[in-house]
């Protein structure tokens, strides 16, 4: 065992010599840390800039009651910051030229001229209907039990009321929304307006919910702020990062530098080579996760601390990456090959695994694609041991760990050249 911690020690000082290794295994997960931190730790709510044009305006040019009432609506969401533009110009240069030659989202809400009126209009044929279909059903039930006289006059003004309800004109006041189409939160701001409308209409005709909605908690999970969420995608992603692209890198560098080959002519066993690179990612991925977890806490409060499942993970994590590191190194040759390939493969994972966003975002054929992927399962794993405690999600990310891990090992060592021929 003393070898292997010889080879433990000379490999984790060579990290500790390396000024970007140091900042690309510790700081930069920290960094990343705290701009996810300040951007989801629910320090303020998000605004989003909208200009409203209202073209809907009395003969002394003020806006009519109607689409003030609905303007007030939207600003009491406290989501939007409102910017009136004047019913006079063109609505979109006026948006451009307001945000400045720096640029910026452009959202733009067109009221329509003649709102009010559609409006009240179409909410009286609304409230009509809705009579004409209660007086109707109220009728077929009770038809029965009415006298013939009554039941005549009763027809003969139910088909009166549906007749007038048939011969109004059909209005709708109308709404028009410019966004650009590449502005990532036109969906929000649209969903924002489109429920604000809706609700306006419903309390125009007087309409009333008959269904309660309740939210509950998942039970046994603690009330985790969004960054608690965050920090075990990115502990997963720079431990896979540590493993794929740093043992790649490291390797192929003391290969190149003749290191290995001289190694190699000791009595230094090529498993006992693995083994201490192996204990020096996982010493390296626990400080990681120990100095993240620190910043957390003390920054931003994050309440996701890992426990002893955890740290298995860790370990079993790092034992995998080490072994795709040491598979990569032992059939790249070059130095810089080996870093653009060990890149290549580690950071389109990094963001295809589910660590940043949950997969369901994607679409179905990414979907199927993230689930090859090592990193999905142990990004999995660490967030059912440290946010939600679920023991069969822990136990089935565990196992297929551990087989990834085994396979990834038994393949590096197999290509591992370690005696010259």
């Amino acid at each position: 065992m003393k070898r292997p911690l010889i080879i433990f020690i000379a490999v984790t000082k060579n990290w500790m010599r390396s000024k970007s290794g140091v900042f690309f295994s510790i700081l930069f997960p920290v960094l990343l840390l705290l701009v996810f931190g300040a951007v989801f730790s629910g320090g303020g709510t998000a605004t989003y800039t909208l200009f409203v044009q209202n073209l809907d305006r009395t003969t002394d040019g003020k806006p009519t009651n109607m689409t003030t009432f609905f303007v007030d609506a939207l600003n009491s969401t406290e989501t939007f910051n409102l910017r009136d533009v004047p019913p006079d110009v063109d609505a979109t240069p006026y948006a451009r030229d307001a945000v400045g030659p720096l640029g910026g989202n452009i959202r733009i809400l067109i009221i329509s001229k003649g709102f009010e009126e559609d409006l009240v209009n179409g909410t009286f044929k609304v409230r009509v209907g809705i009579s004409y279909s209660t007086l109707n059903t109220t009728f077929q039930y009770f038809a029965p039990y009415l006298s013939n006289e009554t039941l005549i006059a009763t027809e003969q003004g139910i088909a009166q009321l549906g007749e007038y309800y048939t011969n109004m004109t059909e209005r709708s006041a109308s709404l028009t929304l410019i966004m650009d189409s590449s502005d990532q939160s036109a969906g929000i701001v649209k969903s924002i307006v489109m429920n604000v409308a809706n609700a306006f209409n419903y309390r125009l005709i007087e309409a009333k919910n008959v269904i309660d909605f309740e939210e509950e908690p998942i039970t046994g999970v603690r009330q985790f702020k969004a960054i608690d969420f965050y920090l075990p995608g990115i502990i997963a992603a720079f431990i896979m990062t540590n493993g794929i692209v740093g043992v790649t890198s490291n390797t192929t560098e003391f290969k190149r530098r003749g290191i290995i080959k001289r190694l190699s002519i000791t009595p230094l066993a090529k498993v006992e080579w693995i083994l201490g690179n192996i204990l020096s990612q996982t010493l390296l991925n626990i400080m990681l996760t120990v100095i993240v977890i620190a910043i957390g806490w003390l920054v931003f409060g994050v309440q996701a601390i890992p426990d002893a499942i955890s740290v298995v993970l860790i370990f079993l994590g790092s034992v995998m990456f080490s072994g795709i590191g040491m598979t990569l190194s032992g059939i790249i040759k070059d130095v810089e090959a080996a870093s653009a390939v060990g890149n290549a493969i580690a950071f389109p994972m990094m963001f295809l695994s589910g660590t940043y966003w949950p997969i369901e975002f994607m679409p179905t054929y990414m979907q199927s694609f993230s689930r090859v992927l090592p990193l999905t399962y142990f990004s999995e794993g660490l967030r059912y041991a440290m946010i939600y405690k679920y023991s069969e999600g822990i136990l089935t990310n565990m196992i297929i760990i551990s087989a990834l891990a085994t396979a990834f090992i038994i393949v590096g060592s197999l290509v591992t050249r370690w005696k010259e021929k």
